[in-house]
């Protein structure tokens, strides 16, 4: 969350506390929970499949983002964070990103991640 909305909203206000929830449920990674919020999250907002789509093909040109603001700014104005928030959270819950520590979110699906293949193949055997 950029440092003018934390302000805004306040470090103990019920909009900042719901989203550090909902960042530590991606962190955290767990199925049982996943699955309550993208379903939630769905209930809330439509997304299309082009929406998703657009998202993945994104994640697939640059593997890595630094924050959901950014993965938004990238979109150029093209969809409502709600919309991306909600699938960020199915893409989690498809274990096709991941939610780093720093709230990085980078993409982990093999298929068509030709860096992350190219890197397996250089992998020395264990």
């Amino acid at each position: 969350m950029p440092a003018a909305s934390k302000q805004r909203a306040g470090k103990g206000s019920p909009s900042a506390t719901k989203h550090d929830e909902f960042v530590q449920t991606l962190i955290e990674g767990k199925k049982q929970e996943l699955d309550k919020l993208v379903k939630e999250l769905a209930g809330k907002n439509n997304t299309t499949l082009n929406s998703i789509l657009k998202v993945e093909d994104l994640f697939k040109e640059h593997i890595e983002f630094n924050s959901r603001s950014h993965l938004l700014r990238e979109l150029k104005g093209s969809m409502k964070a709600p919309i991306l928030k909600t699938i960020i959270a199915r893409l989690v819950c498809e274990n096709k990103i991941v939610i780093n520590q720093d709230r990085s979110l980078t993409w982990i699906d093999t298929k068509g991640n030709e860096k992350l293949n190219a890197q397996f193949n250089k992998a020395k055997p264990i």
